[in-house]
């Protein structure tokens, strides 16, 4: 009888490729900043990461994070996305530049370029060295943000070509990942701004304007109340709109609504990012 020998527990992986592992599995889950810093981390020493959807007026985040978590500086990436620094970036222009190219490019940044004199202190105050990768994922164009701390040197020869060897997988896992998180609703993001809210209802329903003002504020958080002192009508009023609104939608509960405005504002803002980036520079 032939004995056949299994050596279990005998295959030894390196910490780049368990990394690796733990980033694929992370995909669409909230852990993938985390586990894409270890990787970044593990491929090039890269300290923070910030990864961008690319459009030609607009840019969405699609994860940030420092390889040590809780020093993640949300600040700083919210003011480059929230307060059009990325605009004036040298780096991001150059990126939206090459877009065009058959494969992903690699900018390294030049902080003595007269572009960064303002953005240095603001949103770089301790950034030793920075890689900007960007090209196409799936169904986008994305960048990526790779950052070099303080004390640290700057990335060395052999970790850039890490990263270009790392390229597409990097552009394809940012792909899968947006798309995922794009199908799942954000609630607090969906909720954030009234503005917003109204604008989705009127951009995907056939509410007339007052029922669809009053079904925004609802969803928004306010009372009766608030929502008749909000748009100058009287409670009474409101109930009116309200009732009319749910009557309409078929729906007969907050709930609901909730459930009705969730299932259109992640295909309305999904919509409406394509139609920005269909105009991105390539």
């Amino acid at each position: 009888m032939t004995m056949t020998t299994v050596l279990e527990n005998a295959a030894r992986t390196s910490p780049r490729a368990a990394a690796l592992a733990t980033l694929v599995d992370a995909i669409g889950e909230d852990r993938f900043g985390p586990a894409l810093a270890l990787f970044l981390n593990e491929l090039c020493g890269a300290d923070h990461f910030a990864a961008f959807r690319l459009g030609k007026d607009e840019l969405r985040e699609v994860a940030a994070c420092c390889v040590e978590p809780e020093r993640t500086a949300r600040d700083r990436v919210e003011s480059y996305v929230n307060q059009g620094w990325w605009k004036r970036d040298p780096a991001m222009t150059e990126a939206q530049r090459t877009l065009g190219g058959v494969g992903p490019s690699i900018i390294h940044v030049d902080f003595s370029d007269d572009g960064y004199a303002a953005m240095r202190p603001s949103i770089y105050p301790h950034v030793r060295d920075r890689l900007l990768l960007c090209g196409h994922g799936p169904n986008a164009d994305f960048g990526l943000s790779i950052v070099r701390a303080d004390p640290h040197a700057p990335f060395a020869d052999e970790a850039i070509e890490q990263v270009a060897d790392s390229a597409e997988l990097l552009m394809a896992v940012l792909g899968k990942h947006a798309d995922i998180r794009q199908a799942r609703p954000n609630v607090a993001q969906a909720l954030g701004a009234l503005r917003e809210i109204e604008s989705c209802i009127v951009a995907t329903s056939a509410l007339p304007r007052r029922e669809a003002e009053v079904s925004a504020r609802i969803l928004y958080g306010l009372s009766s109340v608030g929502i008749a002192l909000d748009l100058s009508v009287s409670e009474e009023t409101v109930k009116t709109y309200r009732k009319r609104a749910y009557h309409r939608l078929a729906i007969g509960s907050e709930r609901e609504l909730l459930t009705w405005y969730l299932a259109r504002w992640s295909r309305w803002r999904g919509h409406r990012f394509e139609l920005a980036a269909s105009g991105a520079l390539h």
